[in-house]
């Protein structure tokens, strides 16, 4: 087994009624971390009193209320380990997770990028759902062995999922950078697209956490997370590496943009905005002028048209 060198980052606000949970999970794990690395982004709860219980066991750092892609950069800043293993603080990890990843890096030396399936628990409905579960019929993912284009399967979709399920070299981060602060949400993704610039990534096909879906989960707000996604998607070009890559890749990139901006115009119409929603049609269409992308947009589209007239009738016969 290599040197257990690992680094674990856990940004927290406001996060009394789980952060015991997720802590204790780190400190169960079969393979040891070198260290705990807890951030309090401004919690104005409980949160202190808890994370003091740990006593030495863990190394907390207080900042003011930055964000959590600022808290995550300073966890890592301050981190000695080789290794960043990353885990929010409503999540938990299975007993194994921390060694089965840590089997993964020292199979594959020149290996940068680790992550592993997760669990997804629906709160209000106790449904649990595996994260690896959608990819499993797509032929461009492979499980256990280095993806051979992951750059390009990223910009198809973000099969990451989660900060939580990652293990990356430190090394790596110094290479391409931390969290960029000004995204809200898509944050991770944003950043495992520079990371899949430089490096090796494998998909742990094993489920080795839990994920949880709560009421103050950022994720809640779709809408907001696929504007984020969208905009990650746009700086990409300003990135002169990425930018070589899309131009190698330009269909695939230029698809994805596409869908994202229809899939934004679909929540844009449910939510009462068909000004927006239209326009987001209208921009997905031109995004990608070929035919596959005319035939996606008269689906999008058409359905939403379909409904604006069938709705204007029905309150004209109501009238």
């Amino acid at each position: 087994m290599m040197n257990n060198n690992i680094s674990v980052v856990i940004p927290v606000y406001n996060g009394e009624a789980f952060i015991s949970e997720a802590i204790q999970s780190v400190l169960n794990q079969t393979v040891r971390p070198c260290e705990v690395i807890v951030v309090n982004d401004g919690s104005v709860d409980g949160t202190a009193e808890k994370l003091a219980l740990f006593g030495p066991r863990i190394t907390v750092i207080s900042i003011p209320n930055g964000g959590v892609s600022n808290a995550r950069n300073v966890g890592i800043q301050a981190s000695s380990g080789e290794l960043i293993a990353f885990l929010d603080a409503d999540d938990f990890w299975f007993e194994d997770k921390l060694e089965r990843q840590l089997e993964v890096f020292e199979r594959y030396p020149d290996l940068g990028f680790c992550c592993c399936d997760y669990v997804f628990l629906i709160k209000h409905s106790g449904l649990k759902i595996n994260h690896f579960a959608r990819f499993r019929n797509d032929d461009d993912i492979i499980f256990d062995a280095p993806l051979p284009l992951p750059f390009e399967v990223l910009v198809k979709r973000n099969f990451v999922g989660t900060c939580s399920n990652v293990m990356i070299r430190k090394e790596v981060l110094n290479r391409v950078g931390l969290f960029d602060v000004n995204y809200r949400q898509a944050e991770d993704y944003d950043l495992w697209l520079r990371c899949s610039l430089v490096t090796k990534f494998i998909l742990v096909s094993t489920v080795l956490l839990e994920k949880k879906s709560h009421d103050d989960n950022l994720t809640n707000d779709f809408l907001e997370t696929l504007l984020f996604h969208e905009k990650v998607l746009v700086n990409l070009q300003s990135n002169v590496l990425a930018k070589e890559k899309i131009a190698q890749i330009k269909h695939t990139y230029l698809s994805a943009l596409a869908l994202v901006r229809y899939e934004i115009g679909n929540l844009f119409y449910e939510a009462n905005d068909r000004i927006k929603a239209f326009k987001y049609f209208f921009m997905g269409l031109k995004t990608d002028l070929t035919p596959n992308n005319l035939k996606l947009f008269s689906i999008f589209f058409g359905r939403k048209l379909l409904r604006t007239m069938s709705f204007g009738l029905i309150k004209r016969k109501q009238a």
